[in-house]
């Protein structure tokens, strides 16, 4: 029952045999959709991302340099894939229409290391889909990607200090909203 090999199934894909398309997107379909999760208000958007960036992917194939790379080229087109479709979202998002006040996410109070020891992966994400659009976009791009500020202006069209004061909002709200969450989950198992 053993798979195929990862070159056997890219070289299948630069030849656009249906069954290594396939048989590569049951390999990192699970991968994939956990990127995309980073970059989609729910799970159905991620998979519209997901299934846009095979697309790519599969066009983009004869560029994949070698078996060792698929995983950050897989991540790349997927990264991109959602900074383009968001994009066009963010035109229409104006930042005088992000939510600001947050009164009703109580006070941070427990030590950050507790807040952490109560939560999953699981938590952290359902979390990050829950901030507004740009706020999750630079904060998964900064965190999660490892761009600069610099280079999420470029890629947003935004101004670098807009990057900055969108990461610094998005660390604030999800801050507060993890110590919330976890503490429910404490008290909620004493």
């Amino acid at each position: 029952m053993g798979s195929k090999p990862l070159s056997d199934i890219i070289a299948g894909c630069r030849r656009n045999h249906e069954t290594a398309q396939q048989a590569f997107y049951e390999r990192f379909y699970g991968y994939g959709l956990a990127v995309c999760l980073a970059y989609a208000d729910n799970r159905e958007d991620a998979r519209e991302l997901l299934n846009d960036g095979f697309l790519k992917a599969f066009r983009a194939m004869p560029d994949l340099n070698s078996e060792e790379a698929v995983r950050p080229w897989l991540r790349r087109i997927l990264v991109n894939t959602a900074i383009d479709y968001h994009r066009k979202s963010l035109r229409r998002v104006s930042t005088e229409s992000l939510p600001t006040d947050t009164d009703a996410l109580p006070e941070a109070g427990w030590a950050e290391d507790t807040v952490m020891a109560h939560l999953s992966a699981e938590h952290i994400l359902a979390t990050l889909q829950t901030l507004p659009l740009p706020y999750r976009l630079v904060f998964s791009l900064y965190v999660l990607e490892g761009y600069n500020h610099a280079e999420i202006a470029a890629q947003l069209q935004l101004a670098e200090s807009t990057s900055r004061a969108h990461l610094s909002e998005a660390n604030r709200l999800m801050r507060r909203a993890l110590t919330h969450l976890a503490k429910s989950d404490y008290e909620r198992t004493r």
